[in-house]
């Protein structure tokens, strides 16, 4: 039996959408402007802006602590000696398996030509900006592109804020950022995709790969294996995947044990009792409120909350529920570990390990986006209200543990490590021109760059660690002055202490009245592209000037400081000349200025320098990408006001 019936909804539909109309593609550039890349980069150059600058108003290219052990003793001179042990590189460093570190910062030196911690760090900011603005691409993709300005924020903070500015002030603290890197991969890759895959396979590289960064590397499976029990218990059978993944987990778990080892010196940092290890892991989970241990419940409840509403619901779009809850596992199996290996007498975990603990803060302010967006609308009044409490609770906790910690950092900390850093200049410099022990002997822990002096005379006097020394404690090229009449610039010599330059002679132009003159013999060339030469005094007056003059090509190079009039020495960076070459410099009779023997510096030294002078210049250019990036997330909601408000113009009357 047939119908003549006629949906009207229906028959309608083509009608009204003739009433609609046409638009055109959206112009290229602008579809590139509108996709994640413009956030990714705005996270990216944000993040970097501010380490480079705390790098640059606070570092120092001077190695220290582990570094010479692990770089210097195993790696480089050994290169230089003719072969490097295959077993150096994946030998244990306390209990960690540091190969990552040590292929990173073995690159660095060979590219450069010199061992440089400035160096090192900003490549370590590199690394670290990079996979923070690139999870905050995969979250974005699993959340949607509207919630970026949401997750944007809490990850700028992990970048910005100087809580862990342990890591963002020492070159060989690389291993964190690669733990960071590799077990978010791993998390991603392994928990999300399907066994046996191409990015199954992936994740466990990842996985594997996360075994030799640090002795919590295998955390990472741990937290996958978590993710697979939840996911068994939440459809209520185990299937094919379930296993396969939780095999794959189980064995690179056994296999990050085996590589752990144990060090009798490191020991001692253990949780020393039941009571202190409950009392270090709650201060880790108050983090960045470490100085409390009782408010863990706080901290952690909008993860759980998540945890809850994803075990209870049968959504199928629940990928990004399970990459938070992945994060959120992982922090706090990090917590623990933290808390097992450095909670001795219950203390709050080291600025070292608080990139890993500002998961804390990403993982709980993600877990709330997800609760007010995705869940909104299947929770109860009660339900949304708790939640929206707990939210700001959880809010108003952490911006003032973040302030706190922040300030404490950039008060205390911070200045004491740049005290440190002068006193290890100060100590390592005047060994150097000495060559005498007493130089280092009977200091205190943190005024020398290595906790036993004999150990680091040994490496100081190693001629292969001494050809690769950064410019700052480097040996000199060697200058000779001929003789120039009744007006020659007059040789001092810098006492070997002094911290605010090298020790070793400099030159001074003759007293006042008189115009001095000054010819060097020829100075054989360095092995390195740069040069450095400390300048004080008025060179930029008229009559001044120092040169450098390549006798092979005639070449002048002039030398001229970035600020004019300063009495306290600075900087010059030149590019060196190709040959042999003389330094020819004549004085003001009104004005004085002195210059120091130069030093050779690295390449990527210098371009370093370069990098770490433009930071406010890359700041500023992250936060135009965020104002552009807000723009172009609001226009779009003003075009489809407008365009509804013109279908409703241009409907015809009932």
């Amino acid at each position: 039996m047939s119908s003549s019936f006629t949906n009207p909804i229906t028959a309608e539909a083509p009608a009204r959408a003739e009433l609609k109309p046409a638009t055109s593609p959206q112009p290229k550039l602008t579809r590139h402007l509108q996709s994640h890349i413009g956030w990714v980069m705005s996270l990216f150059l944000v993040g970097l802006g501010v380490k480079l600058g705390l790098i640059c108003r606070f570092a120092t290219s001077l190695p220290f602590f582990d570094q010479w052990g692990a770089e210097a003793g195993r790696l480089y001179s050994p290169y230089f000696q003719g072969h490097i042990p295959f077993e150096n590189w994946f030998k244990a460093h306390n209990e960690h398996r540091l190969f990552f570190t040590r292929i990173y910062d073995f690159a660095l030196l060979l590219l450069n030509g010199q061992w440089d911690s400035r160096l090192q760090m900003a490549g370590n900011a590199l690394i670290h900006c990079g996979a923070i603005a690139g999870l905050g691409w995969l979250l974005a993709h699993l959340m949607g592109k509207k919630t970026w300005p949401y997750i944007w924020l809490p990850l700028a903070l992990a970048l910005v804020l100087p809580f862990a500015w342990e890591n963002t002030l020492a070159g060989f603290q690389s291993q964190f950022y690669f733990l960071m890197l590799f077990s978010m991969l791993t998390i991603w890759l392994l928990s999300l995709s399907e066994p046996l895959s191409r990015r199954w396979w992936l994740g466990v590289a990842a996985a594997i790969a996360s075994l030799f960064t640090t002795a919590a590397g295998m955390l990472a499976c741990a937290a996958v294996a978590a993710l697979v029990v939840l996911e068994i218990l939440k459809v209520r059978r185990i299937q094919r995947r379930h296993v396969l993944t939780l095999a794959v987990c189980f064995a690179i778990g056994i296999a990050g044990l085996l590589l752990k080892k144990d060090v009798p010196s490191t020991a001692v940092l253990k949780a020393n009792s039941l009571h202190f290890f409950f009392m270090a892991l709650g201060r880790n989970f108050t983090w960045p409120r470490i100085w409390l241990f009782d408010e863990s419940t706080w901290h952690l409840l909008p993860l759980f909350v998540l945890g809850w509403m994803y075990f209870r619901s049968s959504r199928k779009d629940a990928a990004a529920d399970r990459m938070i809850l992945g994060m959120g596992v992982w922090v706090i199996l990090q917590c623990l570990a933290t808390a097992y290996a450095r909670g001795v007498n219950g203390s709050a975990p080291a600025s070292r390990y608080m990139d890993s603990n500002s998961f804390i803060m990403i993982a709980g302010a993600l877990s709330i986006i997800r609760l007010l967006t995705a869940y909104r609308q299947t929770m109860w009044f009660t339900t949304l209200f708790a939640v929206v409490t707990i939210s700001y609770i959880w809010i108003k906790l952490f911006a003032g543990g973040l302030w706190e910690l922040s300030v404490a950092g950039w008060n205390h900390d911070i200045p004491e490590r740049v005290y440190s850093q002068r006193m290890w200049l100060k100590t390592t410099r005047a060994f150097l021109a000495t060559d005498d022990l007493h130089a280092l002997q009977g200091k205190r822990f943190m005024e020398i760059a290595y906790p036993d002096p004999e150990k680091l005379a040994t490496f100081l006097r190693d001629p292969h660690v001494r050809r690769i020394l950064p410019t700052c404690v480097r040996e000199s090229l060697k200058v000779s002055q001929i003789e120039m009449g009744d007006h020659p610039f007059l040789q001092m010599t810098n006492a070997a202490n002094l911290t605010d330059t090298p020790a070793g002679p400099y030159w001074i132009s003759p007293a006042l009245g008189t115009s001095g003159k000054f010819e060097s013999l020829p100075i054989a060339p360095g092995a390195l592209p740069y040069l450095e030469i400390p300048v004080a005094g008025y060179l930029a007056a008229p009559g001044a000037s120092l040169e450098l003059l390549d006798l092979s090509t005639s070449r002048i190079i002039r030398v001229q400081p970035p600020r004019t009039g300063a009495e306290n020495w600075q900087s010059v960076f030149v590019k060196a000349p190709a040959g042999k070459f003389k330094i020819l410099a004549t004085s003001s009779p009104d004005n004085w200025f002195a210059f120091k023997e130069p030093r050779e510096l690295g390449r990527f030294s210098y371009w370093t320098m370069l990098l770490l002078g433009a930071w406010k210049w890359v700041l500023w250019l992250g936060l135009g990408c965020l104002v552009l990036n807000l723009l172009l997330l609001m226009l779009p909601r003003r075009l489809d006001s407008s365009a509804t408000n013109q279908d409703r113009l241009q409907a015809p009357a009932p």
